[in-house]
């Protein structure tokens, strides 16, 4: 017998309507099929059948006794800072990751087809995320290109020049709607308790 442990990436949804989980599931399929779901609440036999017909790895949780932590972070609560502070300042490194350049992962170039980086520092990219390209960050994220792979950040912040078509963009367990996102205009992306907040970097 071969034991090992895995770390694997979860979405934990709580399915309060069958047409509701649909037409989400429906829009989001393919950035979910590279989850595993943790569900909750009504799983209907619909639901079931589109899962199973789209390959999708679940597991129905209502009768698990498994504790859940979020993947969201606590904000807390600051002063909203001056309208004429420069916001380029929040997207740049604190000074004690300029000190120490090693605290950084930083991607002079763009993330290549069928790559993928997984990193548990801050990540920057001077560059585009091509289709097919994976990213998955803990901390902080700058990309200066477009995001046409799939990108998973759970830090303070994310930075993104705009989101094609074929790009997934994961922000803290949220899937950004790349309706919200202009295209190239870098803006920066925050959660406020606990609500997806946009913003142009001037």
């Amino acid at each position: 017998m071969v034991v090992k442990q895995k770390n694997l990436r979860v979405f934990h949804i709580k399915v309060e309507s069958e047409k509701e989980f649909i037409e989400y599931f429906n829009k989001n399929s393919v950035i979910l099929k590279e989850f595993f779901l943790l569900l909750e609440g009504d799983i209907s036999k619909n639901i079931e059948v589109l899962l199973h017909d789209a390959q999708i790895c679940y597991k129905d949780i209502n009768n698990c006794s498994l504790r859940l932590g979020s993947v969201k972070k606590e904000v807390l609560p600051e002063e909203e800072k001056k309208e004429n502070e420069d916001i380029k300042q929040e997207t740049l490194f604190t000074q004690k990751e300029k000190e120490d350049k090693k605290a950084v992962a930083i991607f002079d170039r763009p993330i290549r087809s069928g790559e993928e980086i997984s990193e548990d520092v801050p990540v920057v990219v001077f560059g585009r995320v091509n289709s097919g390209a994976k990213l998955f960050c803990t901390k902080n994220l700058s990309i200066y290109g477009e995001v046409d792979g799939l990108v998973q950040c759970d830090g303070e912040f994310i930075v993104i020049f705009g989101i094609s078509n074929r790009g997934h963009v994961i922000f803290n367990g949220e899937i950004i709607d790349r309706d919200m996102i202009k295209s190239d205009v870098l803006q920066k992306i925050v959660i406020k308790n606990n609500k997806i907040i946009i913003k142009e970097v001037l």
